[in-house]
């Protein structure tokens, strides 16, 4: 998947449409897909977005299929003064890793499913970050 750049849009702006819910019918059934956590981690010219999504479906109020959770990665970077992003989800694997340890927990391997291995390369990365902020508190 290659990178996408809307038009006229600055990193808040494309952060706020990435973000953004949406709902459509289907027949008689109602999917809608919510964000339900996101945060950005980065630098003022790229970074990565971390989101917790959820979708449902229903058909008059009622739940009609189970619901459905992922994290999503978005990578966010500014090339020659237009942002763009890059979205991938944790079922790809991405090879970025800080994650917020509270988003695993949100999306629950047993109940929804997602990439333990990666899981476990961003239970690794907290580890070692906790352990080089202990090291330097030490040292002070």
């Amino acid at each position: 998947m290659g990178w996408t750049y809307p038009h006229g849009v600055d990193r808040k702006q494309l952060i706020a449409r990435r973000v953004a819910g949406w709902e459509r019918e289907t027949g008689e059934t109602l999917v809608k897909s919510t964000c339900l956590k996101h945060c950005f981690r980065g630098s003022v010219f790229s970074g990565v977005l971390w989101s917790v999504w959820q979708r449902t479906f229903t058909t008059d109020g009622r739940e009609v299929q189970p619901s459905e959770r992922w994290i999503q990665c978005d990578l966010i970077r500014c090339l020659c003064g237009d942002w763009g992003y890059k979205g991938m989800e944790e079922s790809m694997g991405p090879l970025y890793f800080s994650c917020p340890l509270g988003y695993l927990d949100f999306v629950p391997l047993d109940r929804f499913g997602g990439n333990a291995e990666w899981r476990t390369q961003v239970i690794e990365h907290h580890r070692r970050r906790a352990e080089k902020r202990k090291r330097h508190a030490a040292a002070v």
